[in-house]
């Protein structure tokens, strides 16, 4: 391979993982903000009491589907973005020194107690997506639990 193919190679390689690296924030950021419409529109519901018990219900149920949605939109791109680092450490092998190799010499953060178990993003974001959609079905319920 000659220096322009393998310079084209990771600079294509690079857009992509920036692409969607950028993307996969800002769909975060959108499910934070429409879960948190719909848990201000569940607790004023809550504390309205009884009349407003279907819409709690209706909220929590779409609640848990955004959740859902959103983890099965993170999942797609973090595949992408999977893909584009495998092809950036496979351009780093061939044409890269050792020392300027990021990606495919990254290692594990230590401390002198052992691994430090670093959280992911994806790790973060999926903590985030259960606690929500959780959250989602506890709010369908709760109308019936606050009427006993």
């Amino acid at each position: 391979m000659d220096d322009q193919t393998i310079t084209r190679s990771l600079e294509h390689a690079w857009k992509y993982f920036e692409l969607h690296a950028q993307q996969r924030m800002t769909v975060f950021n959108f499910f934070l903000a429409i879960s948190g419409l719909i848990s201000a529109g569940i607790g004023a519901g809550l504390q309205q009491g009884d009349k407003f018990s279907v819409l709690v219900c209706l909220l929590g149920g779409f609640l848990f589907f955004i959740s859902f949605l959103f983890w099965k939109l993170d999942q797609r791109v973090s595949i992408m973005i999977k893909a584009s680092e495998d092809a950036i450490i496979a351009v780093e092998k061939i044409a890269v020194v050792n020392e300027a190799s990021i990606f495919s010499s990254e290692k594990p953060l230590k401390s002198s107690f052992g691994v430090i178990s670093v959280w992911s993003y994806g790790r973060c974001f999926r903590t985030c997506f259960i606690l929500v959609a959780f959250t989602g079905l506890l709010s369908v319920f709760a109308p019936y639990f606050m009427s006993l």
